[in-house]
């Protein structure tokens, strides 16, 4: 069972001149320098907290947290709450809408087995956010959970009764809209059938497990145990999942030897373009990488054989890791690893040299997330992609 509540939100108070556009922003994760930089310009976009101040302890950005709320440029929302951020955008030349519900969910060691995580985590980062939390007092960016599916009869309540607060649209021509339900029915309604589902961290796993160990530091503090969380069903017709492709760098390794040590694990082809390889990566039913050399060269690389049943090797991701990284190149020497989610700009970035080779993946599918997640396992870092982003800004949840 999940504790999964309406909560007084912090939201930006939007008044004269002042845009929500200069508030929001992509989480903290996916935010380059050239767009940080142009973010923080604004006096009081959210990243000016998230990722500012010039201390690890991010007293200064505590500070500024602090300022907005006496100039009221964040205001406490006067009626308790659930949230929907509704995104609508293109993909592959689609048109989709997600629709997530937002509200603060009670942290729970994965042991309970009602709260899964799909990923690995990076320790660094969780001691950042740690520190952010600590300094703050807020949780400023939702994590994203998907649960197994919604009733339809519920959804088309929520976009009967939600009232639009805030709309964005984005650079990428992404819509975001961020509404309130307020009809106390429905509240009680989604509160009881969602405390009955199991959720799977889809995005956010440095966060919660980091609002799990802030939980553990106050253990007399309600409050303290919750995290912000949006909600996605796994029916719902806007969840897309992308791959994220593997770009290796600092490794010397010739497109002849390469071949020689991967027809060990790997039935290969060799194909001419990248469409092409997009092609025959998206019919093979097997796990299938493409790889692009440093020499242009391309190649279809088909797992030939399982060594175990875990459902592991059923992600790409994984037997890139476990096959060509650590099998192959991790034996020539130290490999640097940088991650790419678009194969047109990987293989842009292989031509410009200085790169050993590239990995393409396909979009991890659903069924194998949830599969891998039920048996206690954990993808590698970076296996998915979940689009888009849940946007930052828009409401809070403070904690104090």
């Amino acid at each position: 069972m999940i504790d999964f509540l309406p909560f007084h939100g912090l939201l930006p108070a939007i008044e004269g001149a002042d845009r929500i556009e200069d508030r929001v922003s992509p989480p903290y994760d996916v935010i380059g320098e050239k767009q940080l930089s142009a973010l923080k310009s604004k006096e009081f976009n959210i990243t000016r907290i998230t990722l500012g101040g010039d201390d690890k302890g991010y007293s200064k950005a505590a500070e500024l947290l602090d300022s907005w709320i006496r100039s009221k440029k964040l205001k406490m929302d006067g009626q308790e709450a659930y949230y929907i951020m509704k995104q609508e955008f293109t993909q592959a030349g689609h048109r989709f809408i997600r629709t997530g519900i937002i509200g603060v969910l009670g942290v729970q060691p994965y042991d309970n087995g009602n709260i899964s995580p799909h990923e690995e985590t990076f320790p660094k980062v969780k001691e950042d956010r740690l520190n952010l939390l600590r300094a703050t007092g807020a949780h400023l960016e939702s994590i994203f959970c998907l649960y197994d599916r919604l009733d339809p009869r519920i959804l088309k309540a929520i976009n009967s009764k939600a009232s639009t607060l805030f709309a964005v649209m984005d650079e990428q021509g992404t819509e975001h809209s961020l509404g309130r339900i307020s009809d106390q029915h429905l509240i009680a309604e989604l509160r009881t059938e969602l405390s009955k589902k199991k959720l799977l961290i889809a995005d956010g796993h440095h966060r919660y497990e980091t609002a799990l160990r802030y939980s553990t530091e106050h253990p007399d503090d309600a409050k303290k145990g919750f995290i912000l969380a949006t909600l996605v069903a796994s029916n719902d017709p806007g969840l897309v999942v992308l791959p994220t492709h593997r770009i290796f760098k600092g490794i010397q390794i010739s497109t002849d030897e390469l071949l020689f040590h991967a027809a060990k694990f790997f039935a290969i082809w060799e194909v001419q373009t990248m469409d092409e390889m997009a092609r025959l990566l998206s019919v093979n039913n097997r796990v299938c990488l493409g790889v692009i050399m440093a020499d242009g060269r391309k190649f279809i690389f088909e797992l030939a054989w399982k060594p175990t049943e875990d459902p592991l090797w059923s992600v790409d991701a994984y037997v890139c890791e476990e096959l060509v990284l650590k099998k192959i190149l991790q034996k020539k020497g130290e490999v640097a690893v940088e991650y790419d989610h678009d194969a047109t700009s990987v293989e842009g970035k292989v031509s410009a040299g200085g790169i050993g080779l590239a990995v393409i993946l396909s979009p991890p599918k659903l069924d194998a997330i949830w599969k891998v997640a039920s048996e206690g396992e954990k993808m590698p870092k970076k296996s998915t992609f979940f689009f888009p982003k849940v946007w930052s800004g828009f409401v809070a949840y403070l904690m104090r």
